[in-house]
C-alpha cells in the first residue's frame, strides 16, 4: 500500500536574549507515524508540541527525531521529547555528531571560551539568565547513527547527505516523495533569497562551501531552511549557482 506522505515546515518564534527570530523544524508524517527533523531551543517544548498538534498529528505519533547537527537551537527540547515519548521515540544523528550529542566531548560552539565571549557581548542585566541557559544545554542518547548516501526506509525514502563544515557531522535530508531538501543550516533564506551557511557560525567554511557541491544535480524542487523557511520552486538551479560561486552571506541567525 502506498502511503500518503505529508510534511509541514513548522515555525517557532524565538526571543534569544533580546533578539527575535524564527526557526523551522520539519514534521513529516504518514500512516506509519511521524518524524521530526530538529527540535528547537531549550524551553521550546510546549510551542513545538502545539505546532505539531496543529497539523492534526498527535505528538505521540512521533517515532523518531533526526538531528541535522549539534547546535543548541536544534537539540534544545530533546530531553522533554524523550521524557514525553519514552521508548516510543528514537534519536537519529550522523556518527560524527554522536559523541557531542551524548556528552563524550564538548559541543564545538559552546566551549567555556565561546560562552564567556557571548556573555560579555550581552547587556549586564541579561548575563545571569543567559549563563543559566548555556549551563543547561542538553545531551541525549543517539539511538541510531546515519551515514552519507543512506536512504532511510520511511516516508517514501529519506536520503541522507553528509554536508560537513558547519559542524563535522552536519547532514541534509532529501524527502524524495516531495523533492524537498531539508537543509539544516547548510542553506538559509534571507530576504527571499537562498544563500549559503553563515560564516560566523561555521568553523570550517571551506569545507561547508565544498559541501554545497554535493547538492548539485539532485532532484530538488524546494528547500526547507532552519533559518528562513522555504525556498522554491526550482531550487536546484539556485543551489548550482551557489556552489559555482562559493557563495555565503553573513547574517544574525
Amino acid at each position: 500500500m502506498k502511503l500518503n506522505v505529508n510534511y509541514k515546515i513548522l515555525t517557532l518564534d524565538v526571543n534569544n536574549f533580546g533578539t527575535t527570530s524564527r526557526i523551522h523544524p520539519v514534521l513529516i508524517w504518514d500512516g506509519d507515524g511521524a518524524t521530526l527533523v530538529d527540535a528547537g531551543y531549550p524551553g521550546q517544548f510546549e510551542p513545538l508540541r502545539k505546532a505539531v498538534e496543529q497539523e492534526d498529528v498527535p505528538f505521540t505519533h512521533i517515532r523518531r527525531v533526526i538531528i541535522t547537527h549539534q547546535d543548541w537551537d536544534h537539540i534544545g527540547t530533546l530531553p522533554d521529547i524523550l521524557r514525553t515519548l519514552g521508548s516510543k521515540v528514537e534519536i537519529y544523528a550522523h556518527s560524527q555528531e554522536k559523541p557531542y550529542l551524548e556528552g563524550s566531548i564538548p559541543y564545538i560552539k559552546t566551549t567555556p571560551e565561546r560562552i564567556a565571549a557571548r556573555l560579555r557581548s550581552l547587556p549586564e542585566n541579561m548575563r545571569a539568565k543567559a549563563a543559566a541557559v548555556f549551563a543547561g544545554i542538553p545531551t541525549a542518547r543517539v539511538h541510531r547513527t546515519i551515514a552519507d548516501g543512506e536512504i532511510l526506509p520511511f516516508h517514501g525514502g529519506l536520503q541522507v547527505i553528509h554536508t560537513p563544515g558547519h559542524t563535522p557531522g552536519h547532514v541534509c535530508l532529501l524527502l524524495k516523495s516531495h523533492r524537498l531538501l531539508i537543509a539544516g543550516d547548510q542553506l538559509r533564506v534571507e530576504q527571499g533569497f537562498l544563500v549559503g551557511p553563515a560564516e560566523e557560525y561555521t568553523p570550517d567554511m571551506v569545507t561547508a562551501l565544498a559541501s554545497l557541491k554535493k547538492l548539485v544535480g539532485m532532484d530538488i524542487d524546494g528547500v526547507s531552511c532552519y533559518h528562513g523557511g522555504f525556498f522554491g520552486p526550482n531550487a536546484s538551479e539556485r543551489i548550482a549557482e551557489l556552489a559555482a560561486a562559493g557563495n555565503s552571506h553573513s547574517s544574525n541567525f
